[in-house]
């Protein structure tokens, strides 16, 4: 059955109920979806006052204040180590904190193959302390060997006296992989392979050859996962961390490198690369000096073969930064809220930027205004930059907040102009196709901050929908995703408090309003004079509808201090059903737990939702967290599947 939302904040203050079973807080929800992805066709585009004139930027330099260091998503290194030294937490709350969703499994120790990015275009010149081989050619100890591509797909492999040396007998081979005759090395450097580099050798464990990309020679490294580990953990998390109770925070970035680095398929010729657009690899050493770390090689050999899988059991591309800022952005991954990323230098930062910079770069004439015009909606200021606009004498521009970012090399897109407007949030839906906690299934925006939300089955199609009613207008969305109002309809006014369900048990639900007891019901999605015109319950009341009996008709109900008062009839309403559930405060709502047909009762106090099977009093059922404390509670089924309905949310309304 289809449930209307009765918004948190047009809930009055209450007088205590009864329901003894009902504990008085919950602990936070581990919803915290990305907003970052709704879009508001609704929101009114920002406007200068009519007639202002444009003024000279006041100052020589744009100051910004902002938060994090790096993309966001995922999992905060910063934020690991505060939630490792601060709050004691071990490697696994940590990764259940930042990959919502997820689960560790295990993936057996294999080859991963890495394009080392700093040879692109170069020649393979190998060497190594002891003998190694080039395809079927040995080379001896101390010598050294170049590896070129033929035009025919083939390799020349012409071994050296060192890695200047002067060339011997050049040979033609249909292999170019290179392998040292130590298999296991351990960390003697002189034993593993060494590309022969202007600034010395670097060494690598594994093997080392030749491929070819737009016809460019690429150098490619084939290591077990475990050994590749040893050169990125320390590069990507400093090892020191373990001295001063950061261990649990390099397992997680053990377990997070692993699991990045087994979901990527970068190219045909290497799975990932070796630079921050990947995951930072220098190989095993640096002209013999280890590039490698007995600490972090402790948080690899913990953790071994530990990944993060999705419930289908595929590995998570588990992103990672530096520093989140307070909150992660969201993406693969429900966004949270960090406080771990207390412990980071670059929690919060300051910059500036030349004005006559920014009028250079962008061809706006004499700066008049720079200003954030939208942003994600998670953590101070609003969150994430997601679009800027800069002012000028002579024109005006848009840009991402990422692109600006990029522009001026800013530590992150959380960022703000000091003194200059914050823009609206964008509102949105986060609803779960289960009556329990976890990640959204579908989150994304719809109308304005101010809307009374609401969700019901406009169209008949099984599955509920998103709504809005805005100052005596519905705005009716036919599908749950970001975009434009499908049916607008004017009915009610200011102040009504918007419902909605299948009056007539047509199959199809249509809009009302409640005004201080009286009810108005329209039987489609029409303006016009109510088809059903009555009262019940009185000014205070909150409404509430739903089916209550299994006729296929949806009724009011009213909850008054904690107290139920339910009836079966729209046209001559009388109380039905009356009982106590809940306490002053809560959030009422009704659905269908269990597909039975008959809708029953629910309040959601803070984070919580407690369900009840039947129209009675009593312990709930069913009890779990989802959303946040400022979050409201709205009910439906979102997929069509069944006849129970399942939870959802709604944030910034």
């Amino acid at each position: 059955m289809r449930r209307s939302l009765f918004p948190l904040a047009v809930i009055t203050a209450l007088v205590a109920g009864v329901l003894s079973a009902l504990p008085a807080t919950a602990q936070d929800a581990d919803l915290a979806p990305d907003a970052a992805a709704a879009a508001d066709a609704l929101a009114a585009e920002p406007t200068a006052p009519p007639g202002a004139e444009p003024a000279a930027y006041p100052t020589s330099s744009v100051q910004l204040t902002g938060h994090g260091y790096g993309h966001g998503r995922g999992m905060g290194q910063w934020g690991a180590y505060g939630y490792a030294t601060d709050h004691g937490w071990s490697h696994e709350q940590i990764v259940n904190h930042y990959y919502g969703g997820t689960d560790l499994g295990s993936k057996s120790n294999t080859t991963i193959t890495v394009r080392l990015t700093a040879q692109d275009g170069r020649n393979l010149v190998v060497t190594s302390g002891r003998d190694f081989t080039v395809a079927d050619v040995r080379v001896a100890g101390g010598s050294a060997a170049r590896i070129e591509r033929r035009s025919d797909g083939q390799f020349t492999i012409t071994p050296m006296y060192g890695c200047s040396g002067a060339d011997a007998t050049p040979r033609v081979r249909s292999s170019s992989t290179v392998t040292s005759t130590v298999p296991s090395p351990g960390s003697d450097q002189a034993a593993m392979l060494a590309l022969c580099t202007s600034s010395g050798t670097t060494q690598y464990r594994g093997s080392l050859s030749l491929a070819e990309s737009d016809g460019s020679p690429r150098t490619v490294n084939s290591v077990l996962m475990e050994d590749y580990l040893r050169s990125v953990v320390p590069k990507e998390s400093p090892a020191s961390w373990a001295d001063s109770g950061g261990a649990a925070a390099l397992r997680a970035q053990a377990v997070a490198a692993r699991s990045y680095a087994y979901s990527e398929n970068r190219y045909d010729y290497a799975k990932t690369c070796d630079t921050t657009s990947c995951q930072v690899y220098s190989g095993a050493g640096l002209n013999r000096i280890s590039q490698e770390d007995s600490r972090t090689d402790a948080a690899i050999s913990a953790t071994a073969n530990r990944v993060i899988v999705y419930p289908g059991g595929s590995i998570a591309r588990a992103e990672f930064s530096s520093s989140t800022g307070g909150h992660t952005a969201g993406g693969d991954f429900p966004a949270v809220s960090d406080a771990g990323d207390a412990a980071s230098p670059y929690h919060d930062w300051t910059d500036s930027i030349p004005v006559s910079s920014i009028q250079s770069a962008y061809g706006v004439g004499s700066l008049t205004s720079i200003q954030v015009t939208a942003r994600n909606g998670l953590g101070e200021d609003g969150g994430r930059a997601r679009t800027v606009r800069i002012v000028g004498s002579s024109r005006t521009v848009e840009l991402t907040g990422d692109e600006f970012r990029l522009d001026w090399g800013l530590l992150s897109d959380w960022y703000s102009f000091p003194g200059t407007p914050v823009p609206p949030t964008t509102p949105t839906f986060h609803l779960r196709n289960a009556l329990a906690g976890g990640p959204a299934d579908l989150s994304f925006g719809f109308g304005r901050q101010d809307d009374v939300p609401l969700a019901c089955d406009w169209d008949g199609n099984g599955s509920d929908t998103a709504g809005v009613f805005r100052a005596g207008t519905f705005h009716l969305r036919n599908s749950n995703s970001a975009g434009g109002a499908n049916l607008t309809v004017a009915y009610g006014r200011a102040g009504d408090v918007p419902i909605c369900g299948d009056w007539n048990a047509d199959g199809v639900d249509t809009i009302g309003v409640y005004r201080g007891g009286s009810l108005m019901l329209r039987n489609t999605n029409t303006g016009g004079p109510a088809e059903i015109s009555t009262h019940y319950g009185r000014a205070g009341d909150q409404p509430v509808v739903g089916d209550w009996n299994g006729d296929g008709y949806e009724t009011i109900g009213v909850v008054r201090a904690a107290t139920w008062y339910l009836s079966d009839s729209n046209r001559t309403p009388v109380t039905s059903y009356q009982f106590s559930y809940g306490v002053a405060g809560d959030q009422p709502l009704a659905g269908d737990w269990t597909g039975s047909g008959r809708d029953t009762v629910a309040i959601r106090r803070g984070v919580t939702f407690y369900l009840r099977n039947a129209l009675s009093g009593g312990p709930a059922e069913t009890v779990f967290n989802y959303g946040t404390a400022t979050d409201a509670g709205v009910m439906g089924n979102w997929d069509a599947q069944g006849g129970a309905d399942s939870v959802g949310v709604t944030r910034d309304y």
